[in-house]
């Protein structure tokens, strides 16, 4: 199975290393990676073995760059930022073997699915040459909302070319629909189909035999008999037998790969297994083992019969304390390399909290020895205990009226991820909506859907311990009514009322009629109270008053209406000088966020220069931009897109004279004439002739009038008289000599 899997991943490599190559493999880490596949184990650790295996078969080609990307390690699924957990734990620079094993090993599942923004970020990960790769290993869709269509999308807009290779790990036919389309796909339903999958997306071509080296020793000195010594590979389970020809020394070659060690040990009542060992291009290849235990860690679980899904204290004591060494709680019949939820044990003694699995099983704590060679041995193991299944009840009214409060009161393991949420009697399990963690008290309030039908309160977790108690319930309709008039001026304010469940998310907007169900434009929501006050759009056309919710989708009532047009009639000089002052004179609708701006005539609809509101009064002031050219005068809102009137108008050069003596004594007063633009912002100022343009010395506006009094500086030499605007540079200038 795991076999499988490695060949898929392998596969997105081949041919790859002709040119300089870029691959960001984005791993799935959100918490549904803890279901089981259909032989038993976890999506997760299939897939860290998988990647694992991988990684250590890459070839040690200048050629190739690799890089890491998971999402959902970090914060939990309902957590605030959970959709936006989503790192690069390895850049894509060379091959960092070593940093991508040990990412790949210390990833938790825990999170959400934010598939679009980890494609939104990985197109940022990438240098601007080369080609550049993205490998997406996940076990389902997106959770967070996003378009993943429209962020490959916008990725290409901004020039940014990938190959996407998407592998979908044991996905539901849904979930399979979602990506149709984008790049190419396949879809693992076991380990080994998982390697298969990512070999074939990576395409690397198939390395040489490594030579490995086995040393084992038993009180600090070489092992001289009782020993056998095997290496089985991680994904596919092929094992391969070690011999030697001296005390203590093994050999054996192997294709590069993740492995597990196995020592059959004549003084040892189990063999003693060795997790996570990678055997590589990068690495001389050489183990070393000691066979006598030389610590055995004492290990309590309490307490001794916990709920499932919940929370236990394991006390350690004699550890080794090692800044690496953790402890776990797993299955007791489980291989000593699987390892669940776990906790960093880097004291000789101490105590650790871990969360159990959401079966009944028998489970055993145990203290993961972490060795300096890479891998873990086992080196303690708590008694076995078994923790009885989590039971729940929960009380809800058998029937709500649709978009109204109610209460649900609950019984339960209250443990730290339970929460209860209201969904579709037919919902899948796992789904969620509006929920409440159970933490936050008993009873709760929800309010009801506001599409009738019937629905079910569900008890669960997300955590390991998934749905553990559902109730049925009816959603009854409630009546929603709306009254508008049925034709509206163009930009003119009106009155809706409405009736309806009034629910804590539910409002009301005004779309065209044939926007999509869930559009918004302008809106309010219905606790702002009955009368509203609405803007008619400016473009005449057909309307929809829609009631919708933002806590579900769908519109839930709607009314037509017409908007008939008004007339908007602007008025302005056929030219003006640049920077220059001018009034418009208009008639229009004048709705609330309406505006009149002069822009160059080719300007895109939207931009805005120099603008007034229209609830400004008529005339408007406007000031002309400082480039002589073609313009327009422009009717916009910022309500909506468009423009909804233009009328043309020619912007001259500027014509400045300064007028000032040629000659002034040290602090002697003069007068400056000019004449120019007389812009809201135009200055004259006095600088050193050599300083650059913006600065500014002494100045005064000139909307204090013509002349300008000015005092010469205390320092003879060479001036300026500037005539200038804030921020647009020098406009015009005169020499003057300081004596």
């Amino acid at each position: 199975m795991r076999h499988l899997l490695r060949l898929l991943i392998l596969s997105c490599f081949l041919s790859l290393a002709s040119a300089q190559t870029y691959v960001e493999l984005i791993l799935d880490a959100s918490g549904s990676m803890w279901n089981k596949l259909s032989d038993g184990e976890y999506r997760i650790v299939a897939a860290k073995d998988v990647l694992s295996n991988f990684v250590s078969s890459l070839p040690a080609d200048p050629n190739l760059n690799v890089g890491l990307r998971v999402y959902g390690s970090r914060i939990a699924a309902l957590d605030t930022g959970a959709c936006e957990d989503s790192d690069l734990f390895v850049p894509i620079s060379g091959i960092a073997r070593d940093n991508l094993l040990a990412t790949v090993r210390d990833t938790q599942a825990t999170g959400a699915t934010p598939i679009a923004y980890s494609l939104q970020l990985a197109g940022q990960d990438f240098p601007a040459e080369g080609k550049k790769v993205i490998i997406l290993v996940t076990d389902g869709e997106e959770s967070c909302g996003g378009d993943v269509r429209a962020t490959i999308e916008a990725l290409k807009a901004q020039g940014i070319e990938f190959e996407l290779k998407i592998i979908g790990f044991d996905l539901d036919d849904r979930a399979i629909k979602s990506f149709e389309g984008l790049g190419t796909f396949e879809n693992a339903k076991s380990a080994q189909d998982l390697a298969s999958a990512l070999g074939r997306a990576v395409e690397v071509e198939k390395t040489a035999n490594y030579s490995v080296t086995v040393k084992v020793s038993r009180d600090g000195a070489p092992a001289t008999d009782g020993v056998k010594v095997a290496f089985a590979d991680a994904v596919s389970g092929e094992s391969y037998s070690f011999t030697g020809s001296e005390p203590g020394t093994l050999t054996a070659d192997l294709p590069a790969g993740a492995y597990t060690a196995t020592l059959e040990d004549a003084f040892s009542d189990k063999p003693l297994t060795f997790a996570g060992l990678s055997v590589n291009p990068d690495s001389e290849n050489t183990f070393s083992f000691e066979l006598a235990n030389e610590v055995e860690v004492s290990l309590i679980v309490s307490p001794t019969e916990p709920v499932t899904g919940s929370k236990v204290t394991v006390s350690f004591e004699k550890a080794p304390g090692g800044q690496r060494d953790f402890i776990t709680i797993v299955p007791v019949d489980a291989p000593d390399q699987l390892y669940l939820s776990y906790a960093y044990a880097n004291v000789a003694s101490g105590e650790v909290e871990l969360q159990i699995p959401g079966e009944v099983t028998a489970l055993e704590a145990r203290y993961l020895l972490d060795l300096p060679e890479g891998g873990t041995r086992v080196i303690g193991r708590s008694e076995p205990f078994t923790p009885v299944q989590a039971a729940a009840t929960l009380s809800v009214p058998e029937e709500v009226a649709a978009g109204t409060e109610f209460e649900i009161s609950w019984t339960g393991p209250n443990n730290d991820r339970d929460y209860i949420t209201v969904v579709p009697a037919d919902a899948a399990e796992g789904t969620y909506q509006q929920y409440h963690y159970t933490k936050d008290g008993n009873p709760m309030s929800f309010t009801a859907p506001i599409e009738p039908g019937q629905y079910e309160v569900r008890y669960q977790s997300d955590g390991t311990t998934g749905l553990i108690a559902r109730q049925s319930f009816t959603v009854i309709g409630s009546e929603i009514t709306l009254s508008v008039p049925t034709e509206v001026e163009a930009g003119k304010a009106f009155e809706i009322t409405w009736t309806g469940p009034d629910g804590d998310r539910d409002y009301i907007t005004v779309v065209p009629a044939d926007a999509a169900d869930q559009s918004y434009k302008q809106y309010f929501y219905t606790r702002d109270g009955s009368p509203m006050t609405f803007t008619a759009p400016i473009e005449p056309g057909q309307y929809e008053l829609r009631y919708q919710s933002d806590r579900e989708s769908g519109v839930f009532a709607r009314k037509g209406f017409t908007v008939i047009g008004t007339e908007i009639n602007l008025q302005a000089p056929e030219s003006v000088m640049a920077n220059s002052l001018f009034d418009v004179t208009w008639s229009g609708p004048d709705g609330d966020r309406d505006y009149i701006t002069i822009v160059p005539a080719d300007a895109s609809e939207g931009v805005y220069k120099s603008y007034k509101y229209t609830r400004d009064g008529s005339p408007l002031t406007l000031q002309a931009g400082i480039e002589a050219g073609s313009y327009e005068i422009r009717y916009q809102s910022d309500r909506e897109s468009g423009v909804f009137a233009r009328i043309p108008i020619t912007v001259t050069a500027m014509q400045i004279t300064l007028e000032a003596p040629a000659e002034v004594a040290i602090g002697e007063r003069f007068s400056v004439s000019w004449t120019g633009p007389a812009g809201s912002n135009d200055y004259v100022t006095m600088v050193a002739a050599s300083e650059s343009a913006g600065v500014y010395g002494e100045y005064h506006y000139v909307r204090e009038g013509s002349p300008l009094g000015f005092v010469a500086p205390d320092s003879p030499g060479q001036y300026e008289l500037r005539y200038q605007a804030d921020g647009d540079g020098v406009f015009y200038s005169i020499p003057i000599t300081v004596k």
